[in-house]
């Protein structure tokens, strides 16, 4: 005859329900650091350079050494607008009743400590993560003023009278033309700066619905691997 204490049976529950909170925690943990990794690979496969990628970052709760049976995982992006362009394939316009966009060519220095911008026509910049620096910042680095032209489209062209130069840290190789440099027998130059448009559209690149169908699939099958086995 097998007999047992109510109090031996509530330690056994207890145990139980603590193996499974242990095991749905690290699955959770694990899965949503394995969904960071794939967002990041995505980010980086697409061409959005070095930086972007590491905006994608994970969490999971509870965190720290607490278990629950009903843990939950966070995946989230430090630049939440931007993903959210290249997700939903946004039509990016110019705001404030500005008529074009300032699209920065790789003739545009970049900016050292902030990111870049683009400006409606006579209106405040507007921040981008280019890393160009402003229009505004352009002429006063130069020295000089843009020259308009009209390009393809309806599009206006900005360019600067520039000598070339070696390239330096932030990209640009073009110079402003200093009576020094004139002088040496650099010629000035027609340089695109600036594409001015009145509207972007941004490609669709993720599939956040994907990936989330696989962390679903990647947690049940962490959780399996981590459950007790009978």
């Amino acid at each position: 005859m097998l007999s047992a204490s109510f109090d031996d049976f509530m330690k056994l529950v207890d145990g139980i329900e603590g193996d499974i909170a242990r095991a749905a925690t690290e699955a959770m943990f694990v899965t949503a650091l394995s969904t960071r990794d794939e967002l990041r690979d995505q980010t980086r496969s697409v061409g959005l350079g070095d930086r972007m990628p590491d905006t994608w970052t994970a969490r999971a709760y509870p965190d720290g050494e607490k278990n629950s049976i009903n843990p939950a995982g966070l995946v989230w992006s430090r630049a939440p607008d931007i993903m959210d362009a290249f997700t939903r394939g946004a039509t990016i316009r110019p705001i404030g009743g500005a008529q074009f966009l300032w699209i920065p060519t790789a003739n545009v220095p970049r900016a050292r400590t902030r990111s870049g911008r683009i400006r409606g026509n006579g209106q405040r910049p507007q921040r981008l993560a280019s890393g160009a620096i402003t229009p505004e910042e352009c002429e006063s680095r130069f020295n000089t003023d843009f020259v308009m032209r009209r390009g393809r489209a309806g599009r206006l062209l900005a360019f600067m009278d520039l000598v070339a130069g070696r390239a330096r840290r932030g990209g640009s190789n073009v110079r402003a033309a200093t009576r020094r440099r004139v002088a040496a027998g650099r010629e000035p130059k027609l340089t695109l700066m600036f594409v001015l448009t009145r509207s972007v559209t941004m490609p669709k690149l993720f599939d956040l619905d994907a990936s989330a169908g696989r962390w679903v699939a990647r947690f049940e099958q962490a959780l399996d691997a981590r459950l007790p086995q009978a």
